[in-house]
């Protein structure tokens, strides 16, 4: 009556059982429906903060948007139109016009006290002559 092979077992785990393939559906069905949940939230947060930053955009549009209009106001008033007739060089007529110019460089060389930024009657270069020649520049 022995036989070399095992008996069968009704342990042994049967994967094609009704209930257990009914667990592997709803189990499935339930992955499923969790990750198209989350993948729809994230889609909802994505746009969400899209639309927060189209709305920011449009409110900086719209503030420059009214700066322009008050500037194209602005540009038509009678003050406005002569300053930029002005600019262009136009003139009334009798009106006599000066000019105010700005010296020319060579003409503003500042004079340096004695012994500043020299060492043995040389002119010091580098960091440190640099220095001396903006701490100059700085009170004339």
């Amino acid at each position: 009556m022995s036989t070399s092979e095992p008996k069968a077992s009704h342990a042994k785990v049967h994967l094609a059982a009704p209930d257990r393939l009914i667990w592997i559906v709803v189990g499935a069905i339930l992955v499923w429906g969790i990750w198209a949940f989350g993948s729809e939230l994230m889609l909802n947060v994505r746009l969400a903060s899209q639309v927060q930053a189209l709305r920011a955009g449009n409110a900086a549009i719209a503030s420059q948007n009214e700066q322009t209009a008050k500037q194209l106001s602005a540009a038509g008033t009678a003050g406005a139109m002569e300053e930029a007739a002005r600019k262009e060089g136009y003139t009334r007529a009798g009106e006599q016009v000066y000019v105010i110019v700005k010296p020319s460089p060579a003409a503003e060389q500042p004079v340096a006290p004695p012994n500043v930024g020299q060492q043995a009657g040389k002119q010091v270069s580098g960091a440190v002559g640099a220095i001396e020649r903006w701490w100059r520049n700085l009170w004339h």
